[in-house]
């Protein structure tokens, strides 16, 4: 869907915590092995002692700052995770909300998977564009890893989760001072594929009935053995190609137009992108520079594409009237890809 040059990003934020765990470590320790720390290709992995919905609120005060908007002129707050927020039968959203200030907002949740970001994203910008009364909007996301319900390093297949939480703003405007312009979004689903995340496990009564910690792994080979070995890859490869050249179509972008400065690499770890990212965008957008964020970050859930804005944003990355590609993926599965662009022209 392409949304023009009036729906805009106005700030991002992300919150990471100042401790870590290497790779290196956890092999010395034997919580990982060498051919999934090969698989996941990262150094290490951010360890957060801060509540998953707390580290939302910091980002998203981050952001705000940035922004020079105050909490109460927000209308809209979208917040997205993957794992436990810290409460059953509650909303994080609502908290966040509540902790920030933001008294004008609606607090939405969007809670389906590592797509959750782009999804919020995409969410926030069509009532933008739709409801008069939303003018400013807030999407958060977080997510702590911690046993016993997950381990960071091997409850995911070929990808370590790192803690992590970012926000971003947006509003329709024309304004210059902006981060980015958000031109297009699209997405792409095989909901078939939703038996790679459970495998041969009946439906529990309650969460981690079946067992602590999360084992997506055993899920996805199970799901490997009976559909055959790579018809999952050959399916994203089809899916990634898709999502991308609709949202290019829809920007009104060539492949190799000389304002396309890069692409940000989803943070899925080494084997993921060897496996059906890279064919895919080399074929594609090998023309452009390929930026990959996540050697000392691994998977951020919900939060890869927050952050991924936030490293374009404090970088600087692009130049005045410069684009950037995002794309990703979420179990279900649901592919996104995104076009933004650095207001103003050189």
């Amino acid at each position: 869907m392409r949304f023009g040059d009036d729906l805009r990003i106005k700030a991002v934020g992300s919150w990471f915590p100042e401790t870590s765990e290497t790779a290196a470590q956890a092999m010395e320790e034997g919580r990982l092995d060498k051919e999934s720390a090969r698989r996941a290709g990262i150094s290490a992995l951010p360890v957060s002692p801060v509540p998953a919905p707390d580290m939302a609120v910091l980002a998203a005060r981050t952001a705000l700052e940035r922004s020079g908007w105050q909490s109460n002129d927000i209308d809209l707050l979208i917040h997205t995770w993957l794992y436990y927020q810290g409460h059953e039968l509650w909303s994080p959203p609502h908290y966040i909300a509540h902790r920030l200030g933001a008294t004008n907002a609606l607090p939405l949740a969007i809670h389906q998977g590592c797509d959750g970001g782009a999804l919020a994203l995409y969410d926030a910008a069509l009532r933008l564009q739709a409801d008069p009364g939303v003018t400013r909007a807030l999407v958060t996301s977080s997510d702590r890893y911690v046993l016993p319900g997950i381990d960071r390093w091997n409850s995911y297949p070929s990808m370590g989760l790192g803690d992590a939480a970012a926000a971003v703003l947006l509003h329709r405007s024309t304004g210059e001072d902006d981060a980015f312009v958000l031109q297009a979004l699209n997405t792409v689903s095989a909901v078939e594929m939703e038996v790679v995340l459970r495998g041969h496990a009946p439906l529990a009564a309650a969460p981690l009935e079946a067992g602590a910690p999360v084992d997506a792994v055993t899920a996805a080979r199970q799901a490997t053995a009976d559909m055959g070995k790579g018809v999952f890859d050959a399916i994203a490869r089809e899916r990634i190609r898709t999502v991308l050249t609709n949202t290019l179509r829809d920007a009104g972008v060539a492949p190799d137009d000389p304002r396309l400065r890069c692409l940000v690499l989803p943070r899925v770890g080494a084997r993921t992108l060897d496996a059906q990212y890279l064919p895919v965008l080399e074929d594609v957008l090998g023309t452009c520079d390929h930026l990959r964020f996540d050697d000392r970050t691994g998977h951020l859930g919900c939060s890869d594409w927050g952050a991924d804005l936030d490293e374009l944003s404090t970088r600087r990355l692009l130049a005045p009237g410069e684009m950037a590609v995002l794309i990703g993926a979420g179990g279900g599965f649901t592919w996104v890809c995104a076009l933004v662009q650095a207001p103003g022209t050189d």
